[in-house]
């Protein structure tokens, strides 16, 4: 038997702490000096980063944006110069001293998530109704934490948000070559379970990543749209697929039920 669970927008709200963290290096790329159009800039930059890096871990790295916004913002202001001095030749790009820049904006971005997952992890809906519940599961059961994302992303995160005693595999796609919902990630990680995927559940909020992705390998899911949602009826999808999929309207009521199934599968 083993549970396993998607990371972001499943245990730890990254939505909100990842809108909160831009909103705030806004402000620190302003009053750094490199000028306006921080969310153009970014924005332009990250869709660059995804159509580029498609399926790898390295597409959500915050520090391949801030360099290529670096490289507009440095490529601008030398075309500006090379037009005001006509004559003499400006060579494109930034300079030795501009990385202490992008790496400054790298360390904010992550000042300003972390702290965002650390004032929200003191809340009594996670202290009371989510954390014990998990540190209680997992010392009942086997749990795999498995996301899309790096390794020191993702070590960051556990560490700032979920509770002390809480006991788990963490498998990121980084470290096994491939994304979810791919043949070879849940391979890989029905490998390092040592499970048969029938005595296994998954539970996510992504439907193609987390629950079909699983559900194509004989894993049982449960799908959760929303981190607190208010309703707490547990309602089966229609499926043709013999293997079953749920949906919960929040994550303690899918971790009520998957916790219950797993007791039963025991049996």
């Amino acid at each position: 038997m083993a549970l396993f669970l998607d990371l972001d927008n499943t245990l730890l709200p990254s939505k909100p702490a990842y809108d909160f963290a831009i909103g705030e290096c806004a402000k620190d790329w302003m009053e750094r000096g490199l000028g306006d159009g921080f969310f153009s800039l970014y924005e332009s930059a990250r869709k660059k980063v995804k159509n580029r890096l498609v399926g790898h871990s390295s597409n959500r790295l915050r520090l391949l944006c801030f360099k290529l916004m670096m490289d507009e913002v440095k490529n601008k202001t030398n075309f500006k110069q090379e037009s005001d001095l006509k004559h003499q030749s400006v060579q494109s790009g930034f300079q030795t001293k501009d990385i202490s820049d992008v790496l400054w904006m790298e360390e904010r971005y992550h000042l300003h998530f972390l702290s965002y997952l650390k004032s929200e992890s003191k809340k009594e809906i996670y202290q009371t109704r989510l954390f014990p519940k998990l540190v209680e599961i997992s010392n009942q059961f086997p749990v795999f934490l498995t996301t899309n994302e790096t390794l020191r992303t993702q070590l960051l995160k556990v560490s700032s948000f979920l509770p002390e005693f809480f006991r788990f595999t963490l498998i990121t796609s980084e470290e096994v070559g491939f994304e979810k919902p791919s043949t070879e990630f849940f391979s890989y990680v029905l490998e390092s379970s040592k499970q048969n995927p029938e005595d296994c559940i998954m539970l996510g909020d992504n439907w193609e990543d987390d629950v079909q992705g699983a559900n194509r390998h004989g894993i049982a899911s449960i799908h959760i749209p929303k981190m607190w949602g208010e309703d707490a009826d547990l309602i089966k999808y229609p499926s043709t697929s013999k293997i079953p999929i749920w949906t919960a309207s929040n994550t303690v009521t899918a971790l009520d039920f998957a916790r219950l199934w797993l007791f039963q599968s025991q049996k």
